[in-house]
């Protein structure tokens, strides 16, 4: 937005860049624009403290009135960097080899007739559409796999779950959602609003991060059950949680995400627990962030290492699978 000067502080990595630029993107737009009451939508999620499956989404802001000029195209930035970099307009450039051209991003403005009293609350002096309603929004109005994974993180932006107190963690969650369906319900002519009120019951706060948000979508999306998140075993006497697990056959699929293995030892730790729940009777399937783009061999690697025996009668859920492109 003309006019809007960014003071880059996050690090060299592209998704702690994308995020930033993300953020003051939103702040910008609702600075420069009359009428601007709120940020809303993915961006909002962000706001709450929650993660996206993307890294660079739109901008979504609320308006008081109906704009004659609903999107408007952002400037194109370059990350990876020392610092993330705008496009100039009309010029290609080399970029470094470190760095990624971001995505065309848009920024759109809605007006909305059904604004609640508590709809809109502040952050550092931010207006930001609210937990209840941005999770609504985004279970109305994104792809499913993307509303998926913004949904799971704004309930354990709720939630906060803890392993110890699932009972708390339970409780939390059934208050949100039960905010949520009467939203829901009240859209009773709404586009969407089935499949909404379908993804708003197979949300977890338990899912610990996007990629794991994702790959259950996979298996949800190609008709497994909905699988125990953060399921409690013991294992030759020691206690471990299971991404996402079936009991019943002993099944644990594993999410090794980029930042889950931050040293040698704590892959070493990990291989141990492996070897011990393998002993104990568990089959173990792992998957790392690059086989989110193969979700083919996702569903493939999980029926294969199912039991002997044991048949799945798949129901897939084909309409999981719409989504936005990941850059």
């Amino acid at each position: 937005m003309r006019g809007q000067i960014l003071l880059p502080q996050a690090s060299a990595r592209h998704w702690d860049q994308k995020r930033e630029v993300t953020l003051a993107r939103a702040v910008a737009a609702l600075r420069a624009g009359a009428g601007t009451i709120a940020i809303a939508y993915e961006a909002a999620v962000l706001i709450h403290g929650g993660s996206l499956r993307r890294f660079e989404p739109d901008v979504d802001v609320l308006l008081s009135y109906r704009p004659r000029v609903s999107a408007t195209a952002l400037p194109q930035v370059i990350y990876g960097g020392t610092l993330a970099r705008r496009v100039p307009r009309g010029e290609r450039i080399p970029l470094e080899r470190a760095e990624r051209l971001g995505r065309r991003v848009q920024l759109r403005r809605h007006y909305r007739e059904d604004l609640r009293e508590h709809d809109i609350v502040t952050f550092n002096g931010v207006p930001v559409t609210s937990l209840a309603r941005t999770l609504t929004d985004c279970l109305l109005d994104l792809p499913p796999a993307d509303a998926l994974v913004a949904g799971d993180s704004l309930l354990r932006v709720h939630c906060r779950p803890d392993r110890w107190r699932s009972r708390d963690t339970n409780v939390l969650w059934q208050e949100l959602v039960a905010d949520v369906e009467g939203r829901l319900s009240s859209y009773r002519h709404r586009n969407g609003r089935v499949r909404a009120q379908n993804l708003l019951k197979l949300l977890s706060p338990w899912a610990e991060s996007p990629g794991e948000s994702e790959l259950r979508r996979i298996l949800l999306g190609a008709g497994f059950p909905m699988p125990d998140l953060q399921h409690r075993v013991v294992a030759e006497n020691n206690e471990y949680f299971l991404d996402l697990a079936w009991p019943d056959i002993m099944l644990d699929v594993e999410f090794d995400g980029a930042l889950k293995y931050a040293g040698d030892d704590v892959v070493f730790q990990e291989g141990i627990r492996q070897d011990r729940l393998k002993r104990s009777g568990w089959r173990v399937v792992r998957f790392k962030t690059p086989a989110l783009r193969e979700p083919d061999r996702i569903v493939r690697e999980v029926l294969d290492a199912s039991p002997e025996g044991r048949t799945w009668v798949l129901r897939p859920r084909a309409w999981m699978n719409a989504m936005s492109p990941l850059p």
